[in-house]
């Protein structure tokens, strides 16, 4: 209520569980959903011109609770949470028109510097997943993004470029990847011409990811019918798969052991690829989802309408709802893929990647203590795949001192592996041949 204080029990419980689990760095979405103080519940989260410093003192409470300056904060503090993202998703979870955004991007930012000069301000994400299907060039952008579905590009081009407009109500520059791996590279180019057209630099942070869909935003088991009920086609997927993925996505509904096994494996695969290119590209803070499974968009109902995404989770739990508990009683792929992946990059002061004379192999060296050489490397076949469809590899040689002998480490994608099968490979007259598949390897020679 207007006259009301803050209740903090649940986000308290929130900020509490991820410390106490180990995250150095949390990132709470400010979402201004309230029925009283907003211009419109349904299409408008802007505040009342009324309530505009009610707004603003809620930001503020929350951003000096979890500061931990020693001032009202939350019991139990382990560190400072500093960043805090105003909305959570320029899309239709944030509908109002962008003069009205930005307004609230200002209250929001004013107060939170207030709080703590150190807290960290994001602009609603943008998403913008199948714009940069074919890659179009930044500066002729528009006939991509004209092309693009409303149920994903909910505003239009103009209003992002309007948030990019005011550098100074923001610190990073936020997005979401709902998209294939490579949709990370062409949204850091874009933003980094949009940005230089500006004249400034910001770093760059993912805030919401999820495993490549497929189809996504709508039906994925139907074929035929309107367009806005089928759902929409997410690279590698192309509009002549929507047979084979419906089949495929009728079959994860039924629960199929076997297609079930390789959606958990390719999730692995793919989120791996995603940490892979934002690493390389840069990016500031990456979130790795999903912990569990979407349970309720698995159901016959939604027709799949999240495509992959439903079946991302890093764990399986039991959910004892009566008694508010969840147990995990399996660790999936996905889990020990990404503690692997980090496992070979936390030491890294750079991840590059290396051109090679095949387009499909992706080649990434990890820039790290002296004397030793790393990669990460794997084939990307450009189209879709699906269970049972036949794996394609490529050839890589890589140049290594002499006969050295390296030590072979593919991804953790199997269930029940929790650690990674090493082999070890000598190379021949300073030649490390390896065979590639779509699976990431990583590969490392002592000097």
């Amino acid at each position: 209520g207007p006259n009301r204080p803050v209740d903090f029990r649940v986000l308290d419980r929130l900020v509490r569980e991820y410390q106490e689990a180990g995250f150095s760095e949390i990132i709470l979405g400010l979402k201004s959903n309230c029925a009283w103080g907003v211009k419109d519940a349904r299409a408008n989260l802007a505040p009342k011109a009324q309530h505009e410093a009610r707004y603003a003192a809620w930001v503020g409470a929350i951003v000096e609770r979890y500061d931990r300056d020693g001032h009202d904060d939350m019991p139990g503090l382990k560190a400072p949470v500093r960043w805090f993202e105003v909305g959570v998703e320029f899309s239709s979870y944030e509908p109002e028109p962008v003069e009205d955004y930005l307004r609230m991007l200002a209250l929001a930012h004013g107060a939170a510097k207030a709080a703590n000069p150190d807290a960290q301000v994001l602009h609603a994400a943008f998403l913008t997943t199948t714009v940069f299907r074919d890659h179009p060039d930044p500066a002729a952008l528009e006939a991509a993004y004209a092309r693009g579905d409303r149920r994903i590009l909910f505003h239009p081009l103009a209003s992002l470029r309007a948030i990019l407009d005011h550098p100074e109500l923001f610190d990073a520059l936020n997005v979401h990847a709902l998209g294939d791996p490579y949709e990370i590279e062409d949204l850091a180019r874009w933003l980094r011409w949009e940005t230089a057209q500006r004249h400034y630099e910001k770093p760059l942070v993912i805030s919401d990811t999820s495993p490549s869909p497929f189809i996504a935003w709508g039906a994925a088991t139907v074929v035929a019918g309107p367009p806005g009920k089928r759902g929409v086609v997410v690279p590698p997927a192309t509009e002549a798969d929507r047979p084979r993925l419906a089949a495929y996505f009728r079959r994860l509904l039924d629960g199929d052991p076997q297609t079930v096994r390789w959606v958990q494996g390719f999730v692995a695969e793919d989120m791996t690829k995603k940490v892979v290119v934002a690493a390389e590209q840069g990016v500031r803070l990456l979130d790795t989802s999903f912990m569990e499974d979407i349970e309720i968009l698995k159901a016959r109902l939604f027709h799949a309408s999240a495509g992959n995404s439903a079946w991302g989770g890093m764990v399986e739990v039991k959910v004892r709802p009566l008694r508010d508990e969840r147990e995990v009683v399996e660790l999936r792929p996905s889990f020990h893929a990404l503690r692997q992946v980090w496992s070979h990059l936390k030491d890294a002061v750079a991840v590059r990647r290396v051109a090679t004379d095949d387009p499909r192999v992706r080649l990434y060296t990890l820039e790290g203590p002296e004397g030793r050489g790393a990669w990460i490397a794997w084939m990307e076949p450009g189209h879709l795949l699906l269970p049972g469809d036949p794996v394609p590899s490529a050839a890589l040689v890589l140049q290594v001192p002499g006969d050295a002998m390296a030590q072979v480490e593919p991804l953790i994608t199997a269930p029940g592996q929790s650690e990674p099968a090493r082999r070890t490979v000598r190379a021949r007259g300073g030649a490390l041949a390896l065979g590639l598949t779509p699976t990431p390897v990583f590969v490392s020679v002592e000097r």
